[in-house]
């Protein structure tokens, strides 16, 4: 093949502000010899790679190692009161509804935890002296955790304090922030529901 066919240019059909010129591309790479293609990302391209479900899975197992981490350093912050931030949780859910009380049922609704982990989180209440059982007043086979006279106590002298300890442990989120994550985070459904599955039409 002759030179003059391998020095032979192609009309581009890319528009112009598209195109890579060798004056687009940085010395360095021109001097290691990079291909000017080599640099170009087509943005058609790129979506169609990452796809929804990878972007979604992506985002699922970063929240997964966020929350894991939340957690421990959550734990590590109730030390003192012996309680994990679940069960701190429960406490200041028992405390927004007193004196009435709340079904485990309920508890673990509002937590958007397992039934058994509700309970679980009262036993461990109790076990402080912090809550307690009660029948239902009108279905004596209901049963309502409600706080302690000392589960009140803890929760007007301590609990403001402690939620700023926890607060801090999303670093410096601005408020603004912090209500754009609460507002993402409420987009999830976390009710339990299974969802119905989507058929793929090459099956």
């Amino acid at each position: 093949m002759s030179n003059q066919m391998l020095s032979h240019s192609y009309p581009s059909t890319l528009p112009a502000s598209r195109r890579v010129t060798e004056a687009s591309i940085p010395s360095a790479a021109v001097h290691r010899g990079v291909h000017p293609k080599w640099l170009v990302v087509d943005p058609a391209l790129q979506a169609a790679a990452e796809t929804e479900d990878t972007s979604r899975f992506t985002a699922f197992m970063q929240l997964l190692r966020t929350a894991g981490a939340l957690d421990r350093a959550a734990t590590d912050a109730l030390a003192e009161l012996d309680l994990t931030a679940g069960a701190f949780g429960a406490l200041l859910e028992l405390a927004n509804n007193h004196p009435t009380g709340i079904a485990p049922s309920e508890l673990a609704r509002r937590l958007s935890v397992a039934r058994r982990t509700a309970t679980l989180y009262v036993d461990i209440l109790s076990r402080h002296g912090w809550a307690e059982r009660n029948a239902h007043p009108d279905d004596r086979r209901m049963v309502l955790a409600r706080l302690t006279p000392l589960g009140l106590q803890l929760v007007a002298d301590l609990s403001e304090g402690y939620q700023r300890r926890l607060a801090t442990l999303l670093g410096d989120l601005s408020p603004i922030q912090a209500e754009r994550l609460r507002q993402l985070l409420s987009v999830i459904d976390v009710s339990g529901k299974q969802r119905e599955p989507v058929s793929d039409p090459a099956l």
